[in-house]
């Protein structure tokens, strides 16, 4: 299989409300790719307290290393066989080991779904394909606590038209 989920940053201290609508999707794109044999891969924000991004951000600490708020959210839990790759920035490529692994289980082509679609969906979209890979963002398993930034990160992603944007519906027949 060349292609790999890649689940952006559904943790606990990170969903919220304006996640509601895209738990079940997620979860129904895992079951088929798990039944495809399509590897799950998290892309997980762990931190520590006195990182520099929160000040950056405004937002108090969050997902810090070693907390129950770090890890995924009870609905989406990894099962036995995915993999998580903790991430302190943005992007899941950057100072983490997401290129090697997918390298060396031959992965070319990557579905991302999660949060922060503005900043962590769309700094790993861009990412991946500077570095090679094929990318796809499922729109409707994307959220932001802002839908201003979720519908402006879809639009930056569309305006590249190398990044391929499309819906869970469209998606589940191709997997």
């Amino acid at each position: 299989m060349d292609k790999a989920i890649i689940v952006v940053g559904m943790q606990k201290d990170v969903v919220g409300q304006y996640c509601a609508d895209i738990v079940s999707k997620i979860k129904k794109l895992l079951e088929r790719a798990r039944e495809s044999g399509i590897p799950v891969i998290y892309a997980c924000d762990v931190h520590y307290e006195d990182d520099f991004i929160f000040k950056k951000l405004g937002i108090k600490p969050c997902a810090l290393k070693g907390t129950a708020g770090a890890e995924v959210i009870d609905e989406l839990a990894p099962k036995e066989e995915d993999i998580v790759v903790e991430k302190r920035m943005l992007s899941a490529f950057f100072a983490t080991d997401l290129d090697f692994t997918l390298r060396h289980r031959g992965i070319k082509r990557l579905i991302l779904v999660g949060v922060m679609t503005e900043g962590c969906v769309l700094k790993t979209a861009l990412d991946a394909m500077e570095i090679g890979y094929d990318v796809t963002v499922v729109e409707d398993c994307c959220s932001s606590p802002n839908s201003k930034g979720h519908v402006v990160g879809i639009e930056l992603l569309k305006q590249l038209k190398i990044i391929e944007i499309t819906t869970l519906e469209n998606l589940l027949p191709r997997l």
